[in-house]
């Protein structure tokens, strides 16, 4: 069990998790358990009380202050083609994780949060265009949180038939898992990444669960395209993997009270 007790400044909210009895749910909690300091506290997406537009343009600006780079901004009329054009400036500048660009190493320390905060507003405000703000979910990551390799067998669990108040392993690479590139109908197949590292962080979604029908017809969708984009990847790894399930219970409505992470809990 751990908790995620999240706050918005005058009270809290402590909500409860069951591990699954999974060997990469396991491996995962361990992890966990090692109580990394929290990184991001307030990756809230669905929430309903963000300025998303204004934020993305705000750190174009910090970015083209250390240099001109970035040759677009968003309105009210974005679209995910516009969004899917952001982000691979950040594909390009931010280079993989484990070893980055010389353009970031280089910039300052400002310019290098303002580019991480560029990718995470960017996926943010895809995930309210394309769930029209019904599904919000959670991301909590950690600092300096080592990356494991996921093993042929944790690859099997990998899944998009989402459960409401699941906790699933989020993904720790710089580019696009093979479900974001359908889902955002991205051209561009080389930003295209497939989860092959987990690490403690997670994404909690609170939306509703996926309806069967809709997930076989996604699924036969999906398919079509991959064999379309002919992708050769040695495990396609779509979607996440599951590690948690909520067990307390908590309305919509109470839930979007609170905006941040103020503490993670294991119980050992």
């Amino acid at each position: 069990m751990f908790k995620v007790i999240l706050t918005n400044g005058c009270e809290d909210l402590e909500l409860s998790f069951k591990v699954r009895d999974t060997d990469i749910a396991q491996k995962w909690f361990i992890e966990l358990q090692k109580d990394y300091d929290l990184f991001e506290t307030d990756r809230f997406s669905n929430w309903g009380n963000k300025n998303h537009i204004a934020d993305i343009n705000n750190q174009i600006d910090i970015i083209n202050s250390y240099q001109q780079i970035i040759d677009k901004k968003v309105n009210n009329l974005v679209t995910q083609q516009d969004l899917n054009y952001l982000h691979k400036f950040f594909e390009d500048l931010r280079g993989e994780v484990s070893t980055g660009t010389v353009w970031f190493h280089q910039a300052p320390v400002q310019i290098q949060s303002s580019l991480n905060r560029l990718n995470i507003l960017i996926h943010q405000l895809e995930s309210e265009l394309r769930t029209k703000g019904n599904h919000p979910t959670l991301v909590v990551t950690f600092k300096d949180r080592p990356r494991v390799e996921l093993s042929n067998e944790d690859c099997k669990h990998f899944t998009y038939f989402w459960k409401s108040g699941t906790a699933y392993i989020n993904y720790c690479h710089v580019g696009k898992t093979v479900l974001d590139a359908f889902t955002n109908h991205d051209n561009i197949t080389e930003a295209i990444r497939p989860q092959t590292h987990y690490s403690s962080d997670f994404m909690i979604k609170f939306g509703p669960s996926t309806n069967f029908i809709i997930y076989v017809l996604r699924s036969i969708i999906i398919k079509i395209w991959i064999k379309f984009k002919k992708l050769n990847f040695k495990n396609l790894n779509i979607g996440m993997i599951p590690v948690a399930d909520l067990v307390t219970q908590v309305d919509k409505q109470t839930l979007l009270k609170f905006h941040r992470v103020k503490e993670v809990k294991c119980n050992m």
